[in-house]
């Protein structure tokens, strides 16, 4: 089988300047971020992550100790000045020829040209162009959006970088009528052109065309979208794994075209792929070849040899037996005629020891990721198969309910910025378990027992959603069981109020919420607690009921007095004068107040000698009078007065 490589596949130049930025701000230790995946190809922003550049999507989480790469498709004028408000260190990474359209929309814009961009609307690119023109521009992705042009206007057209340039030309030749001033600039990548070209004459001189590339890069579909027409035989893929070797059985030439956004390792796996495919049909044409003298027992030690290897490609994954670890290297046994090389960057996205990780004999499975490193031997992975594995345990955590230990990162909008291992973890504010008035910047640095609520997997990374309220809530319920061991009522406690109802009140006591009722707060008739009192307030109380069934308790503030009937009787008797004041009015008298708690009913027929229609034609709330108490009813606790036996021994 023949491969045929593309001269233009990989990398372009605005791609590759922007990885080195990020790579050498990283390198320089500083906290680096990209607004939005540098470029479209997860295998590259993973790599990124690891040497410590991250992925930002909202400015609102910039701060000014971050430097902020914009990436090679750019971003808007907008944007780019709210980056320059965040006093962050901005480092522009913007493809050139972006830049160039970047100033020719914002120039035309302002003389007044109704700006045209023909591209994907849903492309960063394209955003990142209309932003320049106060989002105002009309974008033509087909024929059907050339109805949304007015012909009164003058136009000045441009172009996504990496747009088809037979779509533009076409787009292009039906706009020219439509306006008698036009402006037309092709800012079509020069590198873009010539890729496609390259693509669409390989793929006719191929039985099978390969393009490799981002499934959210444009350029690479666009470049798909060309081979397909040529070369019915076309795959689009993103890495070596999604490459089914199946298809090319009884091809025997193959082209290869990658997009702007493909690194090189990934192009060299794939063809390593499709060469393991023709050592594969050399293996199978020896065994062919000596069918006859199998079914004879009769082989060659050669031949009997070669019979035990294992058929393996590029992207399987399969079960070795570690033969032997150095500090940066683990051989392992594969059962094909080389023997396999782990080495330490593809153990795991984390820092590993070799020597205290991997021993003389431990079977594990591994993703062959290239079938000759340069000296032979099969290069391997463990990098796939351990995020698998990872990703099985998050999940077997998560439904057997087990929790995982997290540390704390940063207080974000929301809640915590947390890590497990490799892995991100969010926990909302609403899910921590905090408590009012907890101070949250003091969990930054610790680590936090908590359960997974959600995996997701978002751009090839899995993210976690954690919570501690429900932890929280056990650890409070069993400190709260040793409290109500220690609880009695009758005893007095201190808390502080954590919350006022119109019933009563929750004093918090620790571990254990104490509620007060509305008439267990004072002996004195009171509308709302609110009234008197306040929230955080320091309160004394009685316990007065223990639930410890339903870890539940009742205090008391009124109690904490002497109850002012006992008093009352203790100071007052029958026919003795006293001062009151008038609290309430009824129908057939009022209410006047001896002491608190203690209230006398000074019946309208006692009120005056004269006849009165209502007490308040005599009297007002809050007066105070002079009373004789004529009757002290004990069993029922009531006290009877006269205002007019008062006034009549006066």
């Amino acid at each position: 089988m023949e491969i045929l490589l593309a001269k233009s596949a990989g990398f372009c130049f605005g791609v590759q300047n922007a990885i080195e930025k990020a790579e050498k701000a990283a390198a320089e230790g500083e906290r680096v971020f990209t607004y939005g995946p540098i470029i479209h190809n997860n295998q590259v922003v993973e790599n990124l992550k690891l040497k410590g550049v991250n992925v930002i999507d909202n400015i609102v989480e910039v701060n000014k100790d971050y430097s902020v790469i914009v990436r090679s498709h750019g971003i808007s004028k907008v944007e780019y000045e709210d980056l320059v408000g965040k006093g962050a260190n901005i480092i522009d990474a913007t493809c050139p020829y972006v830049l160039h359209i970047h100033k020719i929309v914002e120039e035309k814009c302002g003389l007044g040209y109704k700006i045209v961009i023909i591209g994907d609307p849903d492309h960063p690119e394209v955003k990142g162009i209309n932003g320049w023109c106060n989002n105002s521009g009309i974008i033509i992705n087909n024929d059907a959006d050339i109805d949304n042009i007015n012909s009164n206007e003058k136009l000045c057209i441009v172009s996504q970088t990496t747009f088809s340039e037979e779509k533009w030309y076409s787009i292009v030749s039906k706009i020219i009528k439509l306006s008698k001033e036009i402006l037309i600039y092709n800012t079509i990548c020069s590198a873009t052109q010539l890729r496609q070209r390259e693509a669409l004459e390989l793929s006719k001189k191929v039985d099978a065309m390969v393009v490799i590339g981002g499934s959210e890069s444009s350029n690479s579909r666009k470049l798909y979208e060309i081979c397909k027409n040529s070369c019915e035989k076309t795959m689009f893929i993103e890495r070596e794994k999604e490459l089914n070797l199946q298809e090319l059985e009884g091809v025997n030439i193959v082209g290869i075209t990658a997009g702007a956004s493909t690194p090189d390792y990934i192009i060299k796996n794939v063809i390593d792929k499709i060469g393991s495919l023709t050592e594969l049909k050399n293996e199978q044409k020896i065994v062919k070849e000596n069918k006859g003298k199998m079914d004879k027992q009769n082989f060659s030690e050669e031949q009997e040899y070669f019979m035990t290897f294992k058929r393996i490609n590029v992207g399987d994954v399969i079960e070795g037996k570690v033969i032997s670890v150095t500090d940066k290297e683990v051989f392992i046994d594969i059962g094909y005629k080389s023997d396999g090389i782990l080495p330490m960057e593809e153990v795991s996205n984390m820092p590993v020891n070799l020597k205290e990780k991997f021993k003389s004999g431990d079977l594990i499975n591994i993703e062959v990721i290239s079938m000759n490193d340069g000296e032979g031997n099969i290069l391997l992975s463990r990098k796939e198969a351990v995020k698998e594995e990872f990703y099985k345990e998050l999940n077997e955590a998560k439904e057997a309910g087990r929790t995982i230990e997290v540390v704390v990162k940063e207080v974000n909008k929301g809640g915590f910025g947390c890590q497990y291992g490799g892995v991100k973890a969010f926990m909302p504010l609403s899910l921590s378990g905090l408590y009012r008035g907890e101070e949250q910047n003091s969990y930054v640095g610790k680590k936090l027992e908590v359960s997974i609520n959600d995996i997701k997997e978002r751009r090839g990374t899995l993210e976690l959603l954690v919570s501690r309220k429900e932890i929280v809530r056990k650890e409070k319920e069993e400190r709260a069981l040793k409290v109500f061991e220690k609880l009695e009522e009758g005893q007095t406690y201190k808390g502080t109020v954590r919350s006022i109802i119109d019933v009563g009140v929750f004093v918090d006591m620790g571990d254990v919420d104490v509620f007060i009722p509305v008439s267990e707060i004072s002996w004195k008739r009171i509308n709302k607690p609110k009234d008197v009192i306040n929230e955080n307030q320091t309160l004394e109380f009685i316990v007065i009921k223990v639930n410890k069934e339903a870890l539940r308790v009742t205090g008391s503030i009124k109690r904490m007095s002497k109850e002012p009937w006992e008093e009352f009787l203790e100071k007052n008797s029958e026919e003795d004068v006293v001062e009151g004041k008038v609290v309430r009015f009824m129908e057939y008298g009022a209410f006047v107040e001896l002491m608190d708690g203690v209230d006398g009913l000074l019946h309208i027929s006692n009120i005056s000698e004269k006849r009165i229609g209502k007490p308040q034609d005599v009297l007002k709330i809050d007066q105070k009078i002079n009373v004789k108490i004529i009757k002290i009813d004990l069993e029922n606790r009531k006290v009877n007065l006269s205002l007019k036996d008062v006034e009549e021994g006066e």
